[in-house]
């Protein structure tokens, strides 16, 4: 099978999670699994599933124009300089079949490889008995087998997960504020084929569709909604 590679987009934070919703809402009519890198049209904080909008508003200091609730779990993330991915895994993908856990270690050892080929050293977090309860901010609470600079110390790179019975959708961040001459299309660039290559999969660039706007329409209306962000209604 192949990983589809779409092209970069720079939108807003409901549009970005409305368009990796219709991704994962589109994974049984692609013949692999996607990736596609985006950016954001301005300063944005994400916030996980099970988060309060009320506790995110007041640990931020942000105000609702400027948050959006993502589909996935994990904590707060601090949106506009960081590269930002979304990898879709349709159930019956070789990453599909991953256990959480071991999809999460293999995506941010790719990370790693990418940035040390590009001559940034990292580390991974050694795993510890798991947190309990719903995490609070992202880059500040690292947790087991999350990217980590050369130090162990500073966390670089997370992600958040939503399992389906037909896919998988990760949504993830990287962070390189101290090398801000990172290029994030090399990083995406050298990241991909490892990815691939962990996936049992080939590169296959791929355009957005035609309908794509129109079809992604509805998602967009959901997620831009106060019912999504601070009531979690779907409707």
């Amino acid at each position: 099978m192949s990983l589809f590679h779409l092209p970069f987009r720079k939108e807003s934070g409901s549009r970005n999670m409305a368009t990796d919703w219709w991704l994962l809402q589109q994974v049984n009519f692609w013949e692999g699994p996607i990736f596609r890198r985006y950016g954001w049209d301005s300063p944005h904080i994400s916030f996980g599933y099970g988060q309060s909008a009320d506790w995110v508003i007041s640990h931020s200091g942000k105000d609702y124009p400027t948050m959006v609730r993502r589909p996935t779990g994990g904590g707060i993330v601090r949106h506009g300089t960081d590269l930002t991915y979304c990898i879709i895994l349709p159930r019956a993908s070789k990453g599909g079949q991953m256990t959480p856990r071991s999809l999460y270690g293999i995506i941010h050892e790719g990370l790693g490889q990418a940035l040390r080929i590009l001559g940034i050293e990292t580390s991974l977090k050694p795993c510890s008995n798991p947190k309990s309860g719903i995490p609070g901010d992202c880059f500040r609470e690292p947790v087991g087998l999350d990217l980590m600079d050369e130090s162990g110390l500073n966390k670089i790179a997370g992600a958040a997960m939503k399992l389906t019975r037909h896919g998988v959708l990760v949504q993830g961040a990287l962070e390189l504020k101290d090398w801000p001459e990172a290029d994030h299309e090399k990083i995406e660039n050298a990241f991909t084929p490892i990815l691939a290559q962990e996936l049992g999969e080939s590169i296959c660039p791929t355009d957005w569709s035609e309908n794509f706007e129109t079809e992604c329409s509805e998602n967009v209306r959901i997620f831009s909604s106060t019912a999504w962000n601070f009531d979690r209604k779907w409707g």
